[in-house]
């Protein structure tokens, strides 16, 4: 290599950027300089020459507090200092006109410049950070989970969580203060810590379960610049919290006689006692004992929760028995879904998802018609219709998808969306029915298909699919926007 007669100046200028902090730059230099002239025949036999030389040029940006610097390298080939002139002769080689370096440290990249060497070129070196980027880890905190009754007035203390979203590729300097406040108010952010973690102590709101309030929080990095404020929403137990109806025990006609359900023949089944939740499992039930929505139709807590496997559905019940201090039902070596040895121990007294019988005989609620309230399918009548409405989340007036829980009638024992808004999946394997009566029936003891019950807001014309005695399927490692679960409670 050899020194050449590139001449290099040093411009250091503001940016106007409010979001970003203008750094100092120390120590810029050219290192070295060598020609990098080139030369070929084109495809007509001429000889071509590129006049250029290659350089170093490294620099070092100084913060006080350290981190990431994005530095940015511009060239003038005239003395009035006209940056980036049209062409531009500066081509990168290696590190690209912005360069991210850590403050403190000498960042180096390569430069080409077009030309023969050129007495009058300069070079400008700015470098910045960027204000810090936080968000709540979750944004939505909920105290007190979906078993939990909290007392409106009593103490309780509120972990929040923040996490940096310092990802974009640019520079920042660290967090060195984070300030929490309850209220948000300017000026006055007295819960100073040097964390992204707070324990906020405070008291249960008055009034229903499910109110929220805002806690507000920013970050101040080590060059003093802040972060835009971050709001996370506590709230104060489920907007509405699993309620478990008890079902009496009793015997039924299972089934029905009308061969369009295909659910034939009709048999006595005779149950135990047991509970059931008094509606589908919600969003934010589901949010609470798992960690995550996987919902389709995400835009209300008190939705339904759907995009749920069979497998799925018995995952939560198993994490929602061990909440509650209750033994599991569903056990399983390795990955519950693939796994061989699945096995639903009935004896044990944890959540589950219902066997059929105990779906039907719920859903029936005592009554012996098609539906619940009182008609039979098909409906003939501008009444009938107008009961379904009453009743059920159905193809005709679920607005294209699933609606909050519990806005249609309940049944005689107090539970909602029996029929409609989501089919519901039930713990059986699908198999025919048998004449003869049976107590508390599980079902076949394999198959292919796991059963679904209940109808839902997809089923276009299905009036047969809110029938009590409807049978549906679905491969139990499938999931969709039209199917839920509930859960009961109670041993065989």
């Amino acid at each position: 290599m050899r020194k050449g007669n590139l001449i290099s100046m040093i411009i250091f200028a503001a940016l106007s950027i409010t979001s970003a902090q203008q750094l100092k730059v120390d120590s810029v230099m050219v290192d070295t300089v060598w020609k990098s002239d080139s030369s070929w025949y084109d495809g007509q036999g001429i000889l071509q020459q590129q006049y250029s030389r290659d350089l170093y040029l490294s620099f070092k940006p100084m913060p006080a507090g350290g981190g990431m610097a994005q530095c940015f390298v511009a060239i003038s080939i005239d003395t009035a200092k006209t940056w980036a002139p049209s062409p531009n002769p500066l081509s990168v080689l290696d590190s690209g006109i912005a360069s991210l370096v850590q403050c403190g440290t000498v960042g180096r990249v390569k430069l080409r410049v077009l030309g023969q060497d050129r007495p009058g070129v300069a070079f400008k070196v700015t470098a910045q950070q960027w204000q810090p980027i936080i968000a709540g880890n979750p944004n939505l905190v909920v105290q007190g989970g979906i078993l939990t009754t909290l007392t409106p007035g009593a103490s309780c203390n509120v972990s929040l969580q923040c996490s940096l979203n310092n990802t974009q590729g640019l520079g920042y300097a660290p967090i060195v203060k984070v300030w929490w406040d309850a209220f948000g108010t300017a000026g006055t952010w007295s819960d100073s810590t040097a964390s992204l973690s707070y324990t906020w102590n405070t008291t249960v709101p008055a009034g229903a379960s499910g109110q929220k309030r805002a806690m507000i929080v920013k970050a101040r990095d080590a060059n003093g610049l802040w972060s835009a404020p971050c709001t996370l929403t506590v709230q104060f137990g489920l907007t509405k919290p699993l309620t478990m109806v008890s079902i009496p025990a009793g015997t039924f006609p299972m089934g029905s006689s009308n061969t369009s359900l295909g659910a034939t023949p009709v048999h006595s089944v005779t149950l135990g006692a047991y509970t059931m939740s008094q509606t589908l499992i919600t969003q934010e039930q589901y949010l609470a004992v798992m960690g995550t929505n996987p919902s389709n139709f995400d835009s209300g807590s008190t939705r339904p929760v759907e995009q749920v496997s069979w497998f799925s559905a018995a995952r939560f019940c198993n994490s929602l028995s061990r909440l509650a201090g209750l033994d599991t039902v569903y056990t399983y070596s390795g990955v519950m879904d693939t796994s061989t040895a699945l096995a639903i121990n009935y004896a044990k007294n944890g959540y589950r998802l219902p066997t059929e019988a105990e779906y039907e005989y719920a859903n029936r609620a005592g009554t012996t018609t098609d539906y619940y309230w009182g008609r039979n399918y098909p409906p003939t009548t501008t009444a009938d219709t107008l009961a379904i409405d009453s009743n059920a989340v159905w193809y005709y007036n679920s607005e294209n998808g699933t609606q909050p829980v519990a806005t249609k009638k309940p049944n005689a024992w107090g539970l909602y969306d029996m029929s409609g808004n989501l089919w519901e999946w039930c713990n059986d394997w699908h198999g025919s029915y048998s004449a003869t009566s049976q107590t508390n029936p599980t079902g076949t003891t394999s198959g292919i298909f796991r059963v679904l019950r209940g109808g839902s807001w997809y089923d276009y014309g299905y009036a047969y699919g809110l029938c009590a005695a409807y049978r549906d399927v679905l491969n139990p490692e499938n999931e969709g926007g039209n199917v839920g679960f509930r859960v009961v409670c109670g041993a065989r």
